[in-house]
């Protein structure tokens, strides 16, 4: 699949997908130009199924198919305009598109035409303006982030003798892509006798992960049977040295300690039952003060609550390795968006 930036003459975009790839499909924005084409999508519909969703003069947005597993994925292919007032009809548009996107897998790629950091820079002004502080609202509102890269950082230079270089083309994707596809990675290679690096969205076949070795989750060690459970290990017969006796207790520790942890069921469903439990039975309350029962069962709900409220945080605060926030409530959405950029990020490609 291709995305390329053109200025092709709207008369001319027939022939020039011809020539290109012909037994390819081509959709293009060129009734929402002034100036010739702007943007032209290419893919190979024996690999992929694309159905254009919306377009403008500065983005198309697209659904694709794979078609060897049927997974699919949402992308927007950007080519923005060279002045700040103009990007804000883009980011107006983008936002509107991630309100229909949800928790779907989606990617925007292209030529956004500025800069998002300061080090995206590197000559020309070292100040952030108003189109950076704009894109910068727009990434942070839309929650998407730079998908793990190779190849060059800075994609675009003047080609003159006082030599300019930025970062203006970015693949963005949000964490329900890395959840799909875990292994993604963007690739930007060299501009030879362009401006522009072209940029590779890749997204290899899913394998099987190996086994995940065993990492102890603290929450655990405040729930019953825990205490029992370590001391029946503690206290077995095991012949040898003593750190061999360490070593063997310990591996005999996982699986108690996992079917432990397993008993306590999905921890982010659980907080939603009871706090469900919790709104009915205060609801209820709210209607008969005097009724003793209620009274009993709400404490009872709120203990659990709290309770469900606290492991899920433990968890997710173990998992994120992030300082902890004092937001209010557990702040889940935070931490897990914060796991999935972190394990992308974390990820080594070789090439």
């Amino acid at each position: 699949m291709s995305q390329s930036e053109t200025h092709v003459d709207s008369s001319n975009v027939a022939n020039i997908c011809k020539r290109v790839c012909q037994c390819w499909h081509w959709a293009t924005n060129e009734d929402c130009c002034d100036k010739g084409t702007r943007i032209m999508v290419g893919w190979d519909p024996s690999l992929v199924d694309v159905m254009i969703l919306a377009h403008s003069d500065q983005v198309i947005h697209s659904q694709i198919v794979f078609k060897l597993d049927q997974k699919s994925l949402f992308c927007s292919f950007v080519y923005a305009h060279n002045y700040y007032k103009d990007w804000r009809e883009l980011w107006r548009n983008l936002c509107a598109h991630h309100s229909v996107m949800q928790d779907k897998p989606w990617i925007i790629m292209g030529d956004f035409n500025e800069s998002l950091f300061l080090d995206d820079t590197l000559a020309g002004s070292s100040t952030q303006g108003v189109g950076t502080r704009e894109f910068k609202e727009c990434v942070h509102d839309i929650e998407v982030f730079d998908i793990n890269r190779s190849g060059l950082q800075f994609t675009w230079t003047n080609n003159q003798r006082s030599r300019v270089m930025k970062k203006l083309d970015r693949i963005l994707g949000n964490a329900s892509l890395i959840d799909a596809f875990p292994a993604a990675s963007a690739h930007f290679l060299p501009y030879r006798v362009s401006n522009h690096s072209p940029c590779i969205l890749k997204l290899p076949n899913v394998v099987r992960d190996k086994p995940k070795p065993f990492k102890f989750v603290n929450l655990v060690a405040d729930k019953t049977g825990f205490h029992d459970e370590v001391e029946k290990v503690r206290s077995s017969h095991i012949p040898g040295y003593c750190m061999f006796q360490v070593v063997k207790k310990l591996r005999l520790l996982k699986t108690p300690l996992r079917k432990l942890f397993f008993q306590q069921g999905n921890l982010h469903e659980k907080v939603k039952v009871t706090r469900k439990a919790l709104d009915d039975c205060q609801t209820a309350l709210d209607g008969d003060q005097l009724n003793t029962d209620l009274k009993e069962q709400h404490d009872l709900l709120l203990q659990a609550y709290k309770g469900a409220v606290k492991d899920e945080s433990l968890f997710l605060k173990k998992k994120s390795k992030v300082e902890w926030l004092s937001l209010g409530d557990s702040n889940s959405k935070y931490f897990h968006n914060v796991i999935k950029a972190k394990n992308h990020r974390s990820r080594i490609f070789f090439y």
